[in-house]
C-alpha cells in the first residue's frame, strides 16, 4: 500500500527531474513510497500517483506524461509486464453509488480494482473505470472510456468502449 505521505515528498522530487529522464531513481523513489516496481520501468515525471491504493508496476512497462493512477484506500491497480500507460491516461478506482433519497444523489463510496494485463495499452486520453481488466494485449483506442472489461487481442474505442477489432483475425497485426 503507497505511503501517502512519502509519496507527497517523491511528487515533489519528480518535479525536479526531467520528464523522459532518470528512470531508475524515479522507480527507487516510487518503490520508497510502497509501490511495487519491476525492472526496465519507464515512468514520466508528470505521472500523478494519488490515494492510499496498492500499485504494482510489472517489468518493462511505462507510464506516460500527465497520465492519472488515483482510487480509494483498500483498492489495486496492477499493470503486468510489458503493459503501457499513454498521456494522459485516467485510471480510477473509486466510485459512488447514487440515489435520488436525501440531501446529495451521490452516496458512500467504493471501489473496485484495474489490472492491465501483460502487453497492453491504453492509448492517449483513455480513462479506465474502476472493476475493468484489461486483457492481455489488448488496445484501448485514444480518448476511450472503459467501463467494462477488454478481452484480450481486442481494440475499444468509443464512449462506452466497444469491441471494434480482434487481433486474431488480422494477418497483419502490426497495421492500425
Amino acid at each position: 500500500m503507497i505511503n501517502t505521505k512519502k509519496m507527497i515528498v517523491v511528487r515533489a522530487i519528480f518535479n525536479f527531474i526531467p520528464n523522459s529522464r532518470a528512470h531508475k531513481l524515479k522507480a527507487k523513489l516510487l518503490r520508497w513510497a510502497g509501490v511495487t516496481v519491476g525492472n526496465n520501468v519507464e515512468i514520466t515525471s508528470s505521472v500523478k500517483i494519488l490515494g492510499n491504493i496498492t500499485l504494482k508496476i510489472g517489468n518493462n512497462c511505462f507510464l506516460g506524461p500527465e497520465s492519472m493512477i488515483t482510487g480509494a484506500a483498500g483498492s489495486t491497480v496492477v499493470l503486468e509486464d510489458y503493459s503501457k500507460i499513454s498521456t494522459r491516461c485516467i485510471l480510477v478506482t473509486g466510485f459512488h453509488r447514487y440515489s435520488a433519497d436525501g440531501l446529495c444523489v451521490a452516496k458512500e463510496g467504493q471501489y473496485g480494482d484495474i489490472r492491465i494485463c501483460a502487453g497492453a495499452t491504453i492509448a492517449i486520453g483513455a480513462i479506465i473505470l474502476p472493476k475493468v481488466t484489461v486483457g492481455r494485449m489488448a488496445h484501448v483506442a485514444a480518448g476511450a472510456v472503459v467501463t467494462k472489461d477488454v478481452p484480450g487481442f481486442h481494440r475499444v474505442a468509443g464512449v462506452p468502449a466497444k469491441i471494434i477489432k480482434d487481433f486474431r483475425d488480422d494477418e497483419q497485426n502490426n497495421l492500425i
